[in-house]
């Protein structure tokens, strides 16, 4: 079999739905069909096997179906590509495809063949077709998460000494250790020090994470 042939697998419960899907999709330049079925019943070595690239998956009732089979996909591969088809139009069920079943796309109940066709092969290349409206609410999901993984992280900037305050603000202000030393008026050893006790206070990685700490809490403008 050619090497560009995108391997699908159908999981769907209505057995004339997904035997149509199979020979529509089989009809479908560089498109391969290699297994059709009720639900997701694969061990790592069978999927390994298979070696599919998309799992076409009945959306199904909220919390099972298609949700429940992405799950376990999910806990055996995070490389293949899950494209969920027949969700409803609601925010909360198009956020489910991706949340809880970590989907890379997903159709409408209302979707045509020809979105079908076009969504499988976005979808293998890491692309998503979605509507404005939803492209919106997941960049307001991401953002409102971003958020609160900086409000949930813990602040120890309590912990800081006067000295170490001053030199992580100067960090964020990109001098260097013997830049800070000379702004400071003491030994780049000294700022060494600092940098390496402040680093450790915070549970920070390294100088750059140390930059991005300052910025977001906006502790550079208060010294």
């Amino acid at each position: 079999m050619d090497h560009q042939q995108i391997r699908v697998i159908i999981l769907h419960s209505n057995r004339l739905f997904r035997e149509s899907l199979a020979l529509i999709l089989a009809q479908q330049k560089a498109i391969s069909v290699v297994r059709a079925a009720a639900g997701f019943d694969h061990t790592e070595g069978e999927l390994t096997s298979l070696q599919p690239d998309l799992f076409l998956l009945d959306f199904g009732v909220p919390g099972r179906g298609g949700l429940e089979d992405a799950r376990r996909i999910r806990a055996i591969s995070s490389e293949v590509k899950i494209l969920m088809i027949g969700v409803p139009d609601t925010e909360v069920d198009v956020l489910a495809c991706i949340e809880v079943g970590g989907a890379s796309g997903y159709l409408l109940q209302n979707a045509s063949v020809e979105n079908l066709v076009n969504n499988v092969r976005a979808v293998v290349a890491g692309e998503a077709l979605c509507s404005p409206r939803i492209a919106s609410l997941a960049f307001s999901r991401i953002s409102a998460l971003a958020r609160q993984t900086v409000e949930s992280r813990p602040s120890n900037l309590a912990h800081l000494t006067r000295r170490e305050l001053e030199i992580i603000a100067l960090i964020e202000g990109g001098l260097s250790n013997k830049e800070i030393a000379t702004r400071l008026h003491i030994e780049v050893q000294t700022v060494k020090n600092h940098v390496h006790n402040l680093l450790e206070k915070l549970q920070l990685d390294g100088r750059r994470e140390a930059a991005r700490y300052v910025k977001e809490r906006g502790l550079a403008a208060s010294w």
